[in-house]
């Protein structure tokens, strides 16, 4: 069902499987009606109109429909739409009369209408049922998503170190000890509202991670974490906790060397934010590796969210370096 549903999601391939489909019929359609004529002498009847008509309807639902309609511009549809639809009609009627299969203006007005009546009914139907679809996917894909960071949240081994921190902290330097209970509690706090909404403003994850590299850099001196942000933050959404299975996991490797490190750019030009992460680890041989359902899970989300995006991964010797681009961004009013 995945992968019907990938398939279908990709316009490209979407339209060639019509189209195919649509030469299949009218193919079919001619050869009975003439059976003396050759394939070759069917399809040179047959491909003109199909094409022509298809292109005119493809071209009325994504830039008609799509930007004017469905935005209820309605005052520079209607106009555009009727100059457009006219020009279809003449300029198909024409094309008949040169290849001698013009019986009346009347007959290439019914035709015409006909069909882009036609295609704009699928094309109403394809998009309800896309964005049925894609709905209930993201529910679903939130309800896991919340689930999965509500057990992070109630882990005993989550909860068992950061107490254990804690008491050991309180040992050795007391007067932080209410500084640290304080972080962890805005951190679960964060992580509780945050998975309720849909997408949240970008500088409260940026915060989110701050407080996290925080929390744990204190376990260490040696963590070096080295944050810059560029751009207009407080701009942009993105889906809550979008980052945070990266940033867990360039903690977790790089706490396992010598020398610590982790660096993170972020940027956003234009409708791009760029967001870059690199921290030190071991060789392959000697790391801890681990389920890699973070990374799995990152990765599903970002298919069904319907943001644009590119995601990078790569390893040498001494580093690992993951690199996520988001493009189309919802932003705040």
């Amino acid at each position: 069902m995945k992968s019907l549903w990938k398939f279908y999601s990709n316009f490209w391939v979407r339209n060639v499987v019509v189209i195919i489909l649509l030469i299949s019929v009218f193919t079919f359609a001619v050869s009975v009606d003439k059976r003396d004529r050759s394939l070759m002498e069917i399809w040179e009847e047959v491909l003109p109109s199909i094409f022509i008509v298809y292109g005119c309807i493809l071209i009325s639902n994504i830039v008609l429909i799509k930007r004017y309609l469905i935005t209820k511009r309605y005052n520079i549809f209607l106009p555009l739409m009727l100059c457009y639809w006219s020009a279809a009609i003449i300029g198909t009627a024409f094309l008949n009369m040169q290849n001698g299969d013009f019986d009346s203006w009347l007959i290439e007005i019914v035709n015409i209408v006909f069909l882009a009546f036609l295609g704009t009914g699928t094309y109403f139907i394809h998009l309800w049922l896309f964005n049925d679809i894609t709905v209930r996917e993201k529910r679903l894909i939130s309800t896991v998503a919340e689930l999965d960071f509500l057990k992070m949240q109630l882990n005993p081994h989550f909860l068992l170190n950061a107490m254990n921190n804690l008491y050991g902290e309180a040992l050795t330097n007391p007067s932080e000890t209410p500084e640290r209970i304080l972080q962890l509690s805005l951190l679960l706090r964060y992580q509780l509202e945050a998975t309720k909404k849909e997408f949240v403003a970008l500088y409260q994850e940026i915060e989110f991670i701050n407080e996290y590299f925080n929390y744990y850099k204190f376990r260490t001196n040696d963590l070096l974490v080295d944050i810059k942000f560029e751009g207009e933050i407080d701009k942009h959404k993105l889906p809550p906790l979008l980052y945070f299975s990266l940033v867990e996991n360039a903690i977790k490797f790089s706490l396992q060397t010598d020398a610590p490190y982790i660096k993170l750019r972020g940027k956003i030009q234009g409708n791009h934010l760029y967001f870059e992460l690199e921290n030190s680890c071991l060789s392959d041989e000697m790391i801890q590796k681990g389920t890699g359902l973070g990374l799995l899970n990152l990765e599903r989300r970002l298919e069904v969210s319907q943001l644009k995006y590119k995601f990078k991964k790569s390893k040498s010797k001494n580093y690992y370096k993951t690199t996520l681009e988001l493009w189309e961004l919802p932003t705040n009013v």
